[in-house]
């Protein structure tokens, strides 16, 4: 009995050392070794925003935030910043997977740090952003334990937990360490834009076709999906807020009104015919939290929803509708 107890202690502990050794050795999540904001490609991108923002913050002092998912890759801070004043800092404060618990981590622990937050963009997701599950451990999107007071090896712990469950994972990996490659991606050094390039195009009109920087394969599943529906698809999400994200929402302006915050909240558009717009009782919800003028609907527009070219997938949209909602919000308020 005891020798079977030993053999399959062996049998387990060994894989799982051997798995230990390659996790901190390849750093699979980026998170382990030095910070390279260009070398975290399909990564936390919660991480890699936290750790961005601490790196920089003494020398650029950001004071303006957008708070979204990876819908925000479609706004271009640098846009952004022609409607601020010249001395302003701009800051994409992303995640992946986004939800309103992020936000307000977000908001109080910038806050907790002394920032100036002087502009801020809110971008709402529906429905994910009010997801009855509100936080992951899923290692690409869980919250960074800086913002949530967990300790640190905690989070790591994590991260091994899902480093385990992805064996093709590990080769991968290690090939990457062995030739000491980097992904082919390039973040904003300085805003933490999605694309570095945005530096360079914040000012001219990009083209409308979002879907050339897909691949074939997405870009022929959405056409064929957007060819199959129609106006009568077209539905509200279910009801989501509900009293645990009223509070939440209401720590989060408690803070912008702590700091006089000039602050927008944008329900994002969605491509109309494939995903629901956000329902009148949750929209009436927010205006008994948030000021009315400071709230601009775009899940219910028609101008925004209902071209497929502006979007690279049914919830992605393009740089260019990201200007055209900039221009919409500092000129006119829809619903």
């Amino acid at each position: 009995m005891k020798r079977f107890l030993l053999t399959t202690i062996i049998a387990v502990a060994v894989p799982l050392c051997i798995a230990l050794a390659i996790f901190l050795w390849t750093d699979p999540f980026r998170t382990l070794h030095q910070f390279d904001i260009c070398d975290v490609d399909a990564t936390n991108r919660e991480y890699g925003s936290v750790e961005l923002f601490r790196r920089n913050y003494d020398t650029y002092h950001y004071d303006a935030f957008v708070f979204g998912s990876s819908q925000a890759s479609g706004l271009n801070t640098y846009t952004w910043a022609t409607y601020l004043p010249d001395t302003v800092s701009t800051f994409l404060f992303q995640a992946y997977s986004e939800t309103i618990t992020g936000v307000k981590q977000k908001v109080e622990w910038l806050d907790q740090q002394g920032v100036d937050i002087k502009y801020a963009l809110v971008l709402i997701d529906v429905p994910g952003f009010f997801s009855k599950n509100q936080t992951t451990t899923n290692a690409v999107s869980m919250k960074h334990w800086r913002l949530t007071g967990d300790k640190e090896w905690v989070y790591h712990a994590r991260e091994y937990a899902n480093f385990l469950q992805r064996p093709s994972f590990w080769l991968k990996n290690i090939r990457r360490k062995m030739v000491e490659e980097k992904e082919p991606f390039e973040y904003d050094t300085i805003t933490n834009d999605f694309f570095a390039t945005n530096k360079y195009t914040y000012n001219l009109i990009l083209p409308q076709d979002s879907l050339k920087n897909c691949s074939e394969v997405t870009r022929q599943t959405f056409l064929a999906r957007a060819a199959s529906v129609s106006e009568d698809d077209v539905k509200p999400a279910p009801q989501v807020i509900d009293e645990k994200m009223v509070n939440i929402l209401q720590d989060i302006k408690a803070v912008f009104d702590k700091q006089h915050t000039d602050y927008r909240i944008i329900i994002t558009p969605i491509y109309r015919y494939t995903n629901p717009y956000m329902c009148e009782e949750d929209f009436a919800t927010l205006t008994t939290i948030f000021p009315q003028e400071r709230i601009y609907d775009f899940s219910t527009n028609k101008e925004f929803t209902s071209d497929y070219n502006d979007f690279s997938d049914p919830v992605h949209f393009g740089l260019r509708m990201g200007g055209r909602i900039l221009k919409t919000i500092y000129l006119q308020q829809y619903r």
